[in-house]
């Protein structure tokens, strides 16, 4: 069996607020049975020690991942702001791990080998039947730290891996991550599952074309330096004006010979040196069309994204889902974010959830591929029990 449980709570108070969490959690759990795995997303102004104390205390077999947020996302009470957020696992027959790798900044392949080979080490009964992963990072240089080589080093190159970047308010940088009742900074943090578990994704940017597709001419890493022939900050600029805030408007990229995309922002450019910085790498060859995020591409990316994944969905029955929506997408809502839980609720009516806004979202365009890093992006993890369970 494989069972999900949700709990969800606003009070101010980080005591009230696990306690009521705990309160929601124990009310659902089979009896005679305790959670697996947990996944903690919560504001930034809770006693983080406090959380992770109190959960080993109540669930001390529990494996545990978490971070900060802009904002919740779950069943129980739909969109929040500065609430507590735990999702727990309960299964007989999947094993799911933790693990966590530091200092992603400066050595981010090395963070995403160290995070991926803990929790790969620490299966037993499902080793070599491991199924996808979630991860949660650090934002700092996320789209270009190459934690993925890492973790792709360990588990494989097309290995399923989503998740996002955590967050704060007020585009504060600085972020946490947890593991195994842990406080961290600078690191990625993982939970694997493996055994038998069905899952399906459906990720989709929210971008709204503004010209037609170019190809990147000139890139290093995440640094645009021409698209077509002309530098990359006056390919900006045609569209944009003498508006510098770039970064209000989306790179759609497309894979070369692909018609899917992903999407980039540009948090900086140089108008001297002709270049533009986004948050993430671009390979040279890959057509690029400039767009924007309106409320109603928006929404209708939402809904796509929750579409694909329930389409796709080959298990037994779908027992959780996991969303990561972008923080981005939180500000060019505004008070309507809360449609996108609205729309979760519609399209997975009963069915436990919980996400969070993200600095940035994980997860490959579709199986088979490895997976990116996205930005102004909703991604929908559906997991239930598979056929051979």
């Amino acid at each position: 069996m494989f069972q999900a449980i949700v709990g969800q709570s606003e009070d101010p108070l980080t005591a009230e607020a696990v306690r009521e969490v705990i309160g929601q959690i124990r009310s659902e759990l089979p009896e005679g049975l305790e959670p697996q795995a947990g996944i903690v997303f919560c504001s930034i102004d809770l006693d983080h020690a406090e959380i992770l104390s109190r959960l080993h205390a109540e669930f001390p077999a529990m494996e545990v991942i978490g971070c900060t947020t802009d904002g919740e996302i779950a069943s129980k009470k739909g969109f929040t702001d500065d609430s507590l957020v735990l999702m727990v696992f309960v299964s007989d027959t999947v094993e799911i791990r933790a693990g966590v790798g530091k200092n992603a900044a400066s050595d981010g392949e090395g963070a995403g080998r160290e995070a991926a080979y803990v929790a790969h080490s620490r299966l037993q009964r499902q080793s070599g039947h491991e199924k996808f992963a979630i991860i949660l990072t650090d934002p700092f240089n996320a789209g270009v730290s190459a934690v993925d080589k890492g973790i792709q080093g360990v588990l494989g190159e097309a290995f399923p891996v989503f998740g996002g970047a955590a967050a704060a308010h007020s585009k504060q940088r600085k972020t946490f991550q947890f593991c195994q009742g842990e406080i961290f900074t600078d690191s990625v943090a993982m939970l694997l599952f493996a055994g038998p578990i069905a899952y399906s994704f459906g990720i989709k940017g929210g971008h709204s074309p503004l010209g037609a597709k170019e190809p990147v001419t000139q890139v290093t890493d995440n640094v645009l330096y021409r698209i077509g022939e002309q530098r990359a900050f006056d390919y900006f600029r045609r569209y944009v004006g003498e508006y510098d805030l770039f970064m209000n408007y989306c790179l759609a990229v497309f894979p070369a010979g692909d018609d899917r995309y992903y999407v980039r922002s540009a948090p900086a450019s140089d108008p001297e040196r002709g270049s533009v910085t986004l948050n993430g790498k671009v390979a040279e060859g890959s057509m690029v069309q400039i767009g924007m995020a309106d409320k109603d591409t928006l929404i209708e990316s939402c809904q796509t994204s929750l579409r694909q994944a329930h389409n796709s969905f080959a298990g037994k029955n779908v027992a959780a889902a996991l969303l990561f929506s972008c923080a981005g997408r939180k500000m060019s809502m505004g008070v309507q974010i809360a449609k996108e839980a609205q729309e979760v609720q519609a399209h997975l009516p009963n069915t436990p959830f919980a996400g969070f806004y993200c600095y940035g979202e994980f997860g490959p365009l579709q199986h088979g591929d490895p997976y990116l890093f996205h930005g102004t992006t909703f991604v929908t993890v559906l997991i239930g029990e598979s056929e051979e369970a």
